[in-house]
């Protein structure tokens, strides 16, 4: 009987899939979901206290620090089914990756759309059901912000292509902040940015810390690991543009104009997703804030500024990756 179970179960997994059923109604029915049917208090199994007292919720699981999603999501992860055409666009976390994985989509789809609902309710593979990630029509891009080492291990099999997108440590605390700010009514955090600052400095936020993330790619770059990986700076993407998704273009093997690249960035235009997205659904809008470079200039004393660039001289001047203010 358990053995006629499973093989239904898979059936109509397998309908499910090949139907994209999932793809067109799930990222749409998710938000609604979490806001009125399910129970975000009942999701997180351990909370990071800033010096004040101020409570982060969080997921613990084999001593790594996760968002708040359920412990079989995190266990899952490695057993995720890959594809040969998946490109896999991996950073820590707030360092530009809602902006990234559109220009990514639409330079290997050809197009000008905005993705549905994008990546934290399609490709986000540390949070999304599988479901859904099967019923993605390819090529797919997916997104992480784990390390490589918790990767699925299908990354290492298909010799999936990596983008490793990296933002300055000082802008990247800012918007994580504002982040957990913005979500309160699922992490609970109402603290103040110099709490926060000094939990960031020591590693004790989701996915760990930016540092040691930095650090882990550094040595995966520099050993032969099975993956090409490119290089992205969110610094370069604002500065010189065209040239830089030109230079993603070609390790992607995709062929792309400039007057094609142009209208990819003109689509992509950060106010324009920003209005997309509040168009569809209001919880999508808190993911995008500014996206600006050099906005911890408003936010960082001297002092913090201070200990950001001691922290870099301290362990991370030999790194590929050297950050640009």
């Amino acid at each position: 009987m358990m053995a006629i179970w499973s093989t239904i179960k898979n059936l109509m997994y397998g309908l499910l899939v090949r139907s994209r059923l999932m793809y067109y109604i799930l990222p749409r029915l998710l938000p609604i979901l979490a806001k009125h049917f399910i129970d975000l208090t009942k999701l997180g199994n351990h909370y990071v206290t800033d010096e004040s007292g101020h409570k982060i919720k969080v997921t613990q699981c084999n001593g790594q620090i996760y968002p708040v999603v359920d412990v079989s999501k995190v266990l899952s992860i490695p057993h995720i089914t890959i594809r040969k055409d998946d490109v896999l666009l991996c950073s820590y976390p707030k360092s530009g990756c809602h902006w990234v994985y559109e220009i990514l989509h639409m330079m290997l789809n050809k197009h000008l759309r905005l993705t549905c609902s994008g990546k934290e309710f399609e490709g986000g593979i540390d949070v999304m059901p599988d479901i859904l990630l099967d019923s993605l029509p390819s090529p797919r891009v997916l997104n992480s912000h784990l390390c490589y080492p918790e990767l699925p291990v299908g990354i290492k099999e298909h010799k999936t292509k990596i983008i490793l997108l990296v933002r300055n440590p000082k802008d990247t605390v800012v918007s994580f902040y504002n982040h957990h700010i913005s979500q309160k009514g699922i992490t609970g955090y109402d603290g103040n940015f110099c709490d926060y600052f000094k939990l960031f400095m020591d590693g004790k936020l989701e996915f760990g810390g930016y540092f040691d993330y930095i650090l882990e790619w550094d040595s995966v770059m520099r050993s032969q690991c099975n993956n090409a990986i490119h290089l992205l700076t969110y610094e370069n993407l604002k500065d010189n543009p065209v040239e830089t998704i030109q230079q993603v273009a070609r390790f992607l093997n995709i062929e792309l104009t400039d007057s094609f690249a142009v209208q990819i960035l003109e689509s992509c235009q950060f106010d324009k997703m920003k209005v997309q997205r509040e168009k569809q659904n209001n919880e999508l809008v808190q993911f995008y804030r500014k996206g600006v470079k050099g906005d911890w200039r408003n936010w960082l004393t001297d002092e913090q500024s201070r200990s950001i660039d001691n922290m870099w001289k301290e362990r991370m001047l030999h790194c590929f990756y050297q950050p640009q203010y």
